[in-house]
């Protein structure tokens, strides 16, 4: 498999103290993109930390939530080194002294409205980066009832297509991904945020 899901990755109490901070910043922006498998060519259900230099979706991005999140940002950078020296280890690829570039960086806000529901079916950076990270954020228990921005039982979670099932078909993995739980893709696993 290419990827992994660690559960509780990252503290979820650390993860409640942050998510105040974030929510007071974070400001989604208007993303115009090729549209992707599922042809969607607009969107504002992201706001970026951190965007490839020339590259899709050009914005600028929020380095007030960046400085905010830096430290989560830095402990993925070392979760994902670590893994992605495990993953790779016997490939014969020299990993000694790897570098962890954060290319794109953003934050994911779903909600129950026709095309804010789910980050489609999609491979990161156009399979040109050699990895990603998903980490999963409280529910919003702070800027309303805890039962208005629950996902319970209208989904959440992270879908991945990766292995192959009986027919020679990537295999469809569900995960049911709460606050803390991180998320590891090797290059261009297909995968989609609900």
């Amino acid at each position: 498999m290419r990827h992994l899901v660690i559960k509780k990755g990252i503290q979820s109490n650390y993860l409640d103290l942050l998510f105040p901070k974030i929510l007071d910043l974070f400001d989604p922006q208007i993303v115009d993109y090729n549209g992707g498998v599922a042809n969607v060519k607009r969107w504002k259900i992201s706001c970026y930390l951190e965007v490839m230099e020339g590259g899709i979706p050009c914005t600028n991005p929020n380095l007030a939530l960046l400085s905010v999140c830096s430290p989560l940002l830095d402990t993925c950078n070392h979760l994902f080194k670590l893994w992605y020296k495990q993953q790779h280890a016997c490939n014969g690829k020299k990993i000694d002294g790897i570098k962890v570039e954060r290319i794109m960086t953003f934050i994911t806000r779903y909600t129950p409205q026709p095309g804010e529901e789910a980050l489609l079916k999609h491979v990161d950076g156009a399979g040109k980066v050699d990895g990603s990270v998903v980490v999963a954020l409280p529910i919003d228990r702070w800027s309303g009832p805890e039962e208005e921005n629950s996902f319970e039982g209208h989904g959440g979670g992270l879908t991945i297509w990766d292995g192959k099932n009986e027919n020679g078909r990537s295999k469809k993995i569900d995960y049911d991904t709460r606050s803390g739980d991180v998320t590891f893709l090797d290059r261009a696993v297909w995968h989609q945020g609900k």
